[in-house]
């Protein structure tokens, strides 16, 4: 079928594979079982899926792993990691702080999924689609990873949900900028892990975020950052080319 191959087509797909996935593994597992044991299983289980969908129907490109010039693609990643860094600094001050290495699995198995869909294979749709914009495509496929946590909505309020949306798109737009420019997709994985894991070492944080509601001067912060990292995107893809293979 035409609509099939048609690049929108693809992209709504590609995003919709997190969502379904996750839900239909919601309503599988049983109440009382273990969280974190499913989370990790369903996290892969989007991936698998992804990665034969790629296979098979989308047919991107992904760019695992790039040796040459670290040097520089660190240089790329340097806005990202010192505001990585920044976000999880006050949590080497939390007291009940403990690295776990079940933490640390799920943050790298969520960063290898979401990574693979947004970045591997969206920018590279949006790309198409696009006609080889390329802060169009950093913007496309990070809107669309914003999106995605509006399935937080089973469980939290529209006010929160919202700034965390907001704050999703802002980190995709930082991960889409570095993967474009170093054809790294590593690189990305480990920031979004770390991202995530850090909040995750201490029970007494995650507590105390699923209990969060909704402010207007978070809203408003959200919003700055987002803008900080459009200025950062657009500065850093400026006169950047995609290379013809």
């Amino acid at each position: 079928m035409k609509v099939l191959k048609n690049n929108v087509t693809k992209i709504i797909l590609a995003s919709l594979i997190f969502p379904i996935v996750l839900i239909v593994v919601g309503l599988a597992v049983r109440k009382g079982s273990a969280n974190s044991i499913w989370q990790a299983l369903g996290d892969l289980l989007v991936f698998v899926i992804a990665y034969l969908l790629n296979w098979k129907y989308f047919r991107q490109r992904v760019y695992w792993f790039n040796g040459n010039k670290l040097a520089s693609q660190l240089n790329t990643a340097l806005p990202a990691i010192i505001i990585i860094v920044f976000l999880n600094s006050a949590m080497f001050a939390v007291p009940d702080f403990k690295v776990k290495l079940r933490v640390i699995v799920i943050c790298l198995l969520v960063g290898l999924a979401e990574e693979y869909i947004f970045r591997g294979l969206l920018v590279s749709l949006f790309l198409k689609l696009l006609h080889n914009n390329i802060l169009g495509a950093v913007i496309g496929s990070s809107i669309m990873f914003g999106l995605l946590h509006l399935i937080n909505l089973r469980s939290l309020p529209i006010g929160y949900v919202s700034v965390q949306v907001i704050f999703a798109a802002a980190l995709g737009i930082l991960f889409g900028t570095i993967y474009i420019k170093t054809h790294n997709l590593s690189i990305v994985i480990l920031l979004h892990a770390l991202r995530d894991m850090f909040p995750m070492f201490s029970d007494k944080m995650m507590a105390q975020v699923s209990k969060m509601t909704f402010s207007i001067a978070s809203l408003y912060v959200t919003v700055v950052f987002l803008v900080i990292t459009l200025v950062i995107a657009n500065t850093q893809l400026k006169n950047f080319e995609i290379q013809k293979e």
